[in-house]
């Protein structure tokens, strides 16, 4: 049952107080700090770590429209210095319409891209979450698989 795409996880709670393996999986993920988030692969080993995590992140497929958003106003090559053209001229890409196409072509996650720090660093979004921060999104929350994500995120830049 492998389905592969690429999945956008966002951290919407840190890591303080949860367990050992929540916090490995939260690694793992590169979203270990709050409004964090990273872009991975849909296979089982991951989907079985969202579900361990489940009540800490929220997580959506991502479309290529959103990743090049992403990528062009978050993304990062070390720490201080933004993803900006002389830094995709560096990677071999033209834009990060191009680079973003290619991770959807090659189903590749954000720490596969050689160069790239593997997550992105968002703010609280404007106008805030509106829903619940505590619940799963099936109980009028934000947690868990939420195919609403994408708008918070945009307001998340």
């Amino acid at each position: 049952m492998v389905k592969m795409g690429l999945i956008l996880v966002v951290n919407l709670h840190g890591s303080i107080n949860s367990s050992a393996p929540v916090r490995k999986s939260l690694n793992e993920l590169w979203v270990a700090k709050k409004f964090s988030a990273s872009v991975v692969t849909d296979d089982e080993p991951t989907v079985g770590m969202l579900r361990l995590c489940k009540d800490y992140i929220a997580w959506t497929p991502v479309e290529e429209p959103l990743l090049a958003d992403l990528l062009s106003k978050k993304g990062m090559v070390s720490k201080t210095k933004v993803l900006d053209k002389d830094a995709l001229k560096g990677l071999g890409f033209k834009s990060h319409k191009e680079l973003a196409a290619k991770m959807m072509k090659d189903q590749s996650r954000l720490s596969a891209v050689g160069g790239v720090l593997p997550y992105f660093r968002l703010a609280p979004p404007k106008g805030g979450f509106r829903r619940s921060m505590r619940r799963q999104f099936s109980e009028k929350g934000l947690l868990g698989k939420n195919p609403k994500l994408e708008e918070i995120v945009r307001r998340m830049f």
